[in-house]
């Protein structure tokens, strides 16, 4: 009985998954293309006209980061857009389901962005004939994988609740806010830049331990962000 369950609540998640990739498809092959040979593109571009790695890194991770969370504000978008949302009701995937699988799909794309990134590094490294560890490739990739993972798991209790442009003004309001704080405190206490940057410092010499400890807050942040969207979406009618 448990095995039947099982594997019909996978063909559910599936069921999502390939919903959301035939969203995201919609707006066209070059669009696709586009938008995966943005961030190399633009990294061979800084690479060749004589950008450190450092700021080249830096960019990509960025732009990534940015253009695969704007992919998840726009699976929300393209239902409202075309009243899409409606299927949601009449397609056999439970509202659990629906969640999960857009969760999966998610951590999915996320990963092609840390692969994206991982391959961008590299060919900038080539143009500017400056070596990289590989070691440090997949941290750079690890780190923008695990970032949009937890930005996601931010911004969707917002997009449940929210159409995706009040989401969208909630979340520039709540980075407002957070910006605000930074600023506040950099003025309030004199040392706390000086603390984030002994921060980043014992981050870049433990890497492997920052990494496993934000796999761990990822994992607990999914965990809540799921709980919260399934009771806000849970109470919608559809």
């Amino acid at each position: 009985m448990n095995t039947t369950a099982n594997a019909n609540a996978m063909t559910a998640i599936l069921r999502q998954i390939s919903l959301d990739w035939n969203r995201t498809i919609s707006y066209g092959r070059s669009y696709l293309a586009i938008f995966f040979a943005y961030a190399p593109g633009v990294t061979c571009l800084m690479a060749a006209t004589g950008s450190t790695l450092d700021s080249v890194a830096g960019a990509v991770i960025g732009g990534a980061a940015s253009g695969f969370l704007m992919l998840n504000i726009t699976l929300f978008s393209y239902e409202q857009m075309n009243n899409h949302h409606w299927m949601n009701g009449i397609v056999p995937i439970n509202r659990n389901h629906q969640i999960l699988g857009r969760f999966a799909f998610l951590i999915v794309c996320d990963l092609v962005a840390g692969l994206e990134v991982a391959v961008s590094i590299a060919c900038a490294s080539i143009i500017m004939h400056e070596p990289v560890k590989v070691t440090d490739a997949i941290g750079f990739a690890a780190m923008t994988v695990l970032a949009l993972v937890l930005l996601n798991t931010i911004v969707q209790p917002f997009l449940y609740r929210f159409s995706p442009y009040r989401a969208m003004a909630a979340i520039i309001l709540s980075i407002g806010v957070i910006v605000g704080t930074v600023i506040g405190l950099r003025k309030a206490l004199p040392e706390f830049e000086k603390t984030v940057e002994q921060l980043a410092e014992a981050i870049s010499r433990h890497q492997a331990i920052a990494l496993a400890a934000f796999l761990i807050i990822d994992v607990l942040a999914l965990a809540f962000s799921s709980k919260i969207s399934l009771h806000i979406y849970g109470s919608k009618d559809i």
